[in-house]
This record gives C-alpha cells, structure tokens and sequence, in this order.
C-alpha cells in the first residue's frame, strides 16, 4: 500500500509539473504575441542596410556603415535588434515595447562592444519642430559625455530608406544635430517592385522561404526563420488564428 501511495504521489507531482510548463508557455507565447503587436508600427526596420554618415557640425568627413535589423523572439518577449559592426555611434542595438503602451526602449551597444545608452520613446503623432508624423523619437535624459542625447528613426521612400538624426542636448529643451545616417534598404533598387510575401510570423515582408510538410512559407528575418524552425506547427496555428481575427475585424 506504501509503494502504491509513493507511486501516486511521483504521478501527480509530474503531472502537476507538466500542467505548470504548459501554462508558462501558453503565458509567453501570449507575452510575445503582444510584443510583436506593439513593435507592428516599426516593422519595415526589419532587412539589411547600407549606410552613410555625414557630421552636422560642418565637418566633411563621412563615414560608412550597414545594418541589418532582425527580430529577436527569445527569452518569452519580442525585440526588433540589429547589428552594425562599423557603427560609429553603436555597434548593437535592441528596441522592445516599453512598460506604457504605444513607448519603446531602446538599448545601443557602443563600439567597445561593452558600454551600453538607454533611451525611452514613442512615436510621434503630430508634425513638431523637426519632427514628422511617425517617426520614432527617443530621449535618453541622462547622456554620458559627448553622447547623444536623442536619436530620431524615420522611414522614408515607402520603406527603401531609412534615416538616423543623432542629436545631442543643447541650451533648455533644445537639440542640436550631431550627425544625420542615411541607409539605403540593400536589394531596393528604387522604383522597382518585388512580388510580396508575408511574414508567417509578424506579419511583415517575407524575403526568406522555409518549407514544412511540402508548403512553402515566407518570414522576413534570421530571428523569425529561426522561431519558425524551432516549431513550425506552433507558429503556423498561430498565423492561421492572426488571419481568423483579422478577418472578423475587417
């Protein structure tokens, strides 16, 4: 009767432990549903880039640096990342939704690979000063020293283009532009139109194929075609539900 007992009890704590993992990840899967919801507005950063640096301060020495931007879906969240190994402001760099909604955090690695710039922000609503409607404006209130102080990411040229105003703080609420980054979506060819894909998992542009089960689908990132790989039955029930709502809403 004791060996029953023991036999019982081993029984119900691995179910009960089962029943835990399940919940966890019904839990990070709704976590990263909505991260990928908040970060929808700025999904065309995602793709390679090729970059041009010019300083604002009438200095005449450029620079060169590309980009590629990709979605990070580990960990239970979901992260729009990029990696610019010639950056010369950031090397890295990572923008997640912030605690409000409609904000974002962004998290610049410097070139020592190390040292890292926090900004908050959230996109603009109204033409104002230099800013126009959509861009992404983020502040970082306490800069270290000769660093930026506001960075602004406007998408321009239906996509192709991508533009970085990198400023730094100058006398009360004013900004003064320390450089300006101009990337050129690689493959763009301006004018030219590329049949369209969606993105099985974010809904954005598909440029990379992946197969399951002899059907063909599309994803718009490294992170993605990774996330797709890892489970692709879980992903495609999950495009297939998106599709469902988005077909009531309509």
């Amino acid at each position: 009767m004791t060996k029953c007992r023991s036999f019982f009890a081993l029984l119900f704590s691995i179910l009960a432990s089962l029943s835990l993992c399940a919940a966890d990840t019904g839990g990070d899967s709704a976590q990263v549903e909505a991260d990928k919801k908040a970060l929808a507005p700025i999904i065309q950063y995602v793709g390679g880039w090729r970059g041009a640096g010019l300083p604002k301060d009438g200095g005449k020495d450029g620079w060169s640096e590309d980009a590629d931007w990709r979605f990070d879906l580990k960990g239970g969240h979901a992260a729009l990342v990029f990696s610019a190994e010639k950056g010369k402001y950031y090397t890295a760099g990572r923008i997640e939704p912030g605690e409000k909604k409609g904000t974002f955090k962004f998290i610049g690695t410097l070139p020592d690979g190390k040292t890292k710039d926090v900004f908050a922000g959230e996109i603009a609503t109204v033409e104002k000063g230099d800013l126009e409607k959509g861009d992404l404006v983020f502040e970082n209130t306490a800069p270290g020293a000769e660093r930026p102080a506001r960075i602004i990411f406007a998408v321009k040229a239906k996509g192709d283009r991508l533009v970085l105003d990198v400023q730094r703080k100058s006398a009360g609420d004013r900004y003064a532009n320390l450089s300006e980054i101009g990337y050129t979506r690689k493959g763009s060819g301006f004018g030219k139109q590329a049949d369209a894909h969606e993105c099985i998992i974010t809904g954005g542009k598909g440029t990379i194929s992946v197969s399951y089960k002899g059907q063909t689908y599309w994803v718009c990132c490294s992170g993605c075609k990774e996330a797709f790989e890892a489970n692709p039955e879980k992903e495609i029930a999950a495009y297939k539900k998106r599709k469902e709502e988005e077909k009531k809403n309509m």
